[in-house]
């Protein structure tokens, strides 16, 4: 699998693996993440971030990623099947939405 750390080529592998369903593989703050990427698009600070559900990493849950801090990202062979729980598709936090599950 394709890793890459560019903010076009962060942006190509987010867009493909929530359109695929795939899970990826992040470093983010220095620490490995497992995640399910759910919306890619600008904050509410303009910062092009992630909204995704942490499967690995630093406990499960609901994380947003600024893609300027993400030191590596890589697709896994692994998809999810459906949207992780409380999951919303208007969320307030995006000003502007790329792509979404």
């Amino acid at each position: 699998m394709e890793e890459v750390s560019d903010s076009e080529g962060l942006e190509r592998i987010i867009r493909e693996a929530i359109v695929e369903r795939r899970v990826l593989f992040a470093r983010y703050h220095d620490v490995e993440r497992t995640i399910e990427p759910h919306i890619l698009g600008y904050d509410r600070n303009d910062h092009l971030a992630l909204s995704a559900w942490q499967v690995a990493g630093t406990g499960a849950g609901w994380r947003r990623f600024h893609l300027d801090e993400v030191m590596e990202l890589k697709p896994t062979n692994s998809r999810f099947l459906r949207a992780a729980p409380g999951y919303n598709r208007r969320d307030p936090s995006f000003r502007r939405v790329i792509q979404q599950v």
